[in-house]
């Protein structure tokens, strides 16, 4: 018997692409697993990096499995060696949640102390996921006066993952 006959049967046929179909499901679930297990990485948000926080709103966007999500970030009347209040608007997160949001400010080269600062939600608007978020923040002293390339760099934590937007703050 020859192997041409068997392989012009159509039931031979059949179930040669039944199996075909059956490992390509495999393994379609087995990718999808891997994703499901890497989806907790921290997904790094695109900045304007032209955009002053310390002047103006910045914004920095990403959709997320259909749903558009924006973190803006504004810096008001910052200056050197004095407090001053930070405001992030998160928009979009509701079938995610917000854990918590927290920014820390760095300057590019100097080894600065950690000034990773939580902020608070606005509670008056008695949203379940609140979208308004603001703190009181200090830069460190010991920083040279001379330099403002300063980046404010905010993480934002869902319960799906961790976001982080590098906003630039030229004071």
């Amino acid at each position: 018997m020859s192997y041409k006959k068997y392989l012009n049967n159509k039931y031979i046929r059949l179930l040669a692409m039944s199996l075909i179909i059956i490992l390509a499901l495999i393994f379609v679930q087995d990718f999808a697993d891997f994703l499901d297990e890497n989806s907790d990485k921290v997904v790094k948000l695109g900045v304007n990096q032209h955009c002053n926080s310390a002047t103006s709103v910045c914004s920095a966007s990403i959709i997320n499995e259909g749903e558009f999500q924006r973190i803006s970030f504004t810096v008001n009347g910052a200056a050197a060696n004095s407090e001053f209040p930070i405001k992030l608007i998160a928009t979009g997160f509701d079938f995610e949640g917000i854990d918590s949001v927290s920014v820390s400010f760095e300057m590019p080269g100097e080894d600065l102390d950690d000034t990773q600062v939580l902020l608070s939600p606005d509670k008056s608007t008695h949203q379940v996921v609140p979208e308004n978020w603001h703190a009181v923040v200090k830069l460190p002293p010991n920083v040279e006066n001379a330099r403002s390339d300063w980046l404010a760099i905010v993480y934002l934590k869902s319960s799906a993952r961790e976001y982080r937007a590098e906003f630039p703050c030229s004071f």
